[in-house]
């Protein structure tokens, strides 16, 4: 008996779960994780979409988190919650997304598959020094060459082998594809 109890109360928090809405909350610039831990003080369920992204900061790689959705949450609450009311005058939260007056909501397997894809730990696709690369774009597409050192953040040294030499190339990453 104590497990049929168990299944309809895990079967209640489910349907209550999936009876929410989820809106979308625009943050003030680069407060999104400041918003979300107020929201979370004053009660609310908040999603942030995150991805991790490798950079060159002085010199170094670092990985770090960023928001896939830079500027914008997401808030699940009933359409009668006191949270919906609070959320101006929340820190780090500029309002609520509305077109024409109407506040939007978005559907509850849009967020699931966001939890999903977010949770993937793969970073942005870097180069390492001596790999082979194809070129994917410009006049020497589909072209191979050596990757030799990352230049900046978006771009990259490629040694091109072309008249019997192998020149330096510099181009961005985005136009490389690891063969």
């Amino acid at each position: 008996m104590a497990s049929l109890e168990k299944i309809m109360l895990t079967s209640a928090t489910i349907t209550e779960q999936y009876s929410k809405d989820w809106y979308v909350v625009l943050t003030k610039s680069k407060q999104e994780l400041r918003a979300q831990d107020n929201l979370e003080r004053q009660g609310g369920v908040v999603f942030v979409p995150m991805f991790t992204k490798e950079r060159i900061t002085r010199g170094k790689r670092v990985v770090r988190q960023e928001p896939l959705f830079p500027g914008y949450l997401f808030l699940q609450a009933d359409a009668q919650s006191e949270l919906l009311s609070k959320v101006r005058s929340t820190f780090g939260v500029r309002q609520l997304l509305s077109f024409a007056g109407q506040v939007m909501t978005v559907d509850n397997l849009i967020i699931e598959d966001l939890r999903q894809r977010s949770n993937s730990e793969t970073p942005v696709q870097q180069f390492s020094a001596g790999q082979t690369v194809t070129l994917n774009s410009g006049p020497f597409q589909h072209y191979q060459a050596i990757f030799k050192e990352l230049d900046g953040n978006e771009r990259g040294i490629i040694l091109l082998g072309l008249l019997g030499q192998q020149n330096e190339l510099l181009i961005d990453l985005a136009n490389l594809q690891a063969t």
